[in-house]
């Protein structure tokens, strides 16, 4: 007589693709976090590089201005530098906070990817848990019947 063969394995393999749907997908949103995070992070060393140069300029300008060196010309040349790199540092700060709303849409996309993730695995593990006692309970079923025979060839067909 062949072994039963557990009812439910059509539904563990799906819930099992399942899971690996979902680790691939968990595996996509943490690739897209880390990209955003280094968008972010490019982002900001291109603003802070952008801050530390115009305070260089404005130094130097100073520096040349306490020396009696600069003209009205050049003076009003820094005026519009100093528009300009403002409106730079401005975009560059606005990319920056860009950076920083997709890096956290990424790492709450991230979060509900492991969620998903766990919520899979615990559907799929309740499908395997029942599928070992499937299991445990035959092998317990044709060792009783195997001890059953057993014992009644022991006994030689006959009746104690």
């Amino acid at each position: 007589m062949p072994s039963p063969k557990y009812p439910l394995k059509p539904l563990l393999e799906h819930r099992a693709r399942k899971v690996d749907d979902a680790t691939a997908e968990l595996g996509n949103a943490v690739r897209g976090r880390e990209a955003a995070d280094a968008v972010r992070a490019r982002a900001e060393i291109e603003r802070r590089n952008a801050e530390e140069r115009a305070a260089r300029v404005r130094a130097e300008e100073a520096d040349l201005l306490s020396r009696g060196e600069l003209r009205a010309v050049d003076l009003a040349r820094g005026q519009a530098w100093e528009l300009g790199i403002r409106g730079e540092i401005s975009q560059l700060t606005h990319a920056v906070e860009v950076a920083e709303q997709r890096a956290d849409q990424a790492r709450t996309e991230e979060a509900g990817a492991r969620v998903e993730l766990a919520r899979k695995m615990a559907d799929r593990d309740v499908v395997a848990k029942d599928e070992a006692r499937f299991e445990d309970q035959r092998k317990r079923r044709a060792l009783a019947g195997e001890e059953e025979a057993a014992e009644e060839a022991y006994r030689g067909g006959r009746k104690s």
